[in-house]
């Protein structure tokens, strides 16, 4: 036992004396990289007809269970009962275009919350927005956040929720917003949104037309790691100029894709 210890601590020490070597060459081989050559990873809940649940699919992850949260670019998925933390760093609300799934699924376009695109699309039996060229137009919550991986550290992401999640992206702003301080001249402040650490976990939910999972989201607490919190300060800043690009990767409507057709319109 003893010796097994020491390995451990003498391994550790080798890869902190690398990392402080690595240092010295910080971002090299990068420097051509702009916003376009990157992907951000999502964070999507996986269901009974994701790829990455399918043992005989190619996409599968090993050891993935539906409601299992899955890292789109990492190719991860973390237990849903245990859950993720995440800051969460900046919100906006957005109008995606999808191809139905039975004109072959796929992400067309993204639209401001604003854009009069809204005014041009009819409500279908399902209760889909569905726009004159038979795409639908799904309001989409995107909340960018900070997913503290336990071993590759701080991690870009990106939450996005639709449907009856909505509700949940509501009740997660409020929360949100409800949260203030004193400040220097005695007046109470909105606390930064990236001043909280969140878990979410996944949990079953039904109604008339089937089950599927969506999100639980639970206060951790304060950011206490200063250089996190100016980390997730840049991230919020680097989103509100636009220089963080949503790239829909192929086949992310399977990825999207739940147990029922409310949850997944496309």
């Amino acid at each position: 036992m003893t010796k097994n210890a020491v390995a451990v601590k003498e391994e550790k020490s080798t890869a902190v004396a690398i990392a402080a070597d690595f240092e010295a060459f910080a971002g090299m081989g990068m420097e051509q990289v702009g916003t376009e050559d990157l992907s951000i990873p999502f964070l999507r809940i996986l269901a009974q007809l994701s790829p990455q649940v399918n043992k005989r699919d190619g996409a599968y992850v090993e050891g993935a269970e539906p409601g299992f949260i899955y890292n789109t670019v990492a190719n991860e998925a973390y237990d849903g009962d245990a859950g993720v933390q995440v800051i969460p760093c900046y919100y906006n609300r957005r109008l995606v275009e999808w191809k139905p799934r039975e004109k072959g699924g796929g992400y067309v376009a993204s639209y401001p919350a604003t854009d009069p695109i809204a005014n041009t699309t009819y409500r279908d039996d399902r209760g889909n927005d569905v726009l004159p060229n038979g795409n639908l137009l799904v309001n989409t919550a995107q909340f960018f956040v900070i997913l503290l991986h336990p071993t590759l550290g701080p991690q870009r992401c990106l939450v996005t929720m639709t449907s009856t999640q909505l509700k949940k992206a509501r009740k997660w702003m409020t929360q949100m917003q409800s949260l203030t301080a004193t400040g220097k001249n005695g007046n109470l402040f909105t606390l930064p949104m990236m001043s909280q650490i969140y878990k979410l976990r996944t949990v079953e939910e039904r109604n008339d037309k089937g089950s599927w999972f969506g999100w639980e989201i639970s206060r951790i607490g304060a950011v206490e790691d200063k250089n996190l919190f100016n980390l997730a300060v840049e991230f919020s800043k680097s989103v509100a100029k636009g220089e963080v690009q949503v790239k829909e990767e192929h086949g992310a409507e399977e990825q999207r894709r739940s147990t029922t057709d409310e949850e997944a319109p496309f």
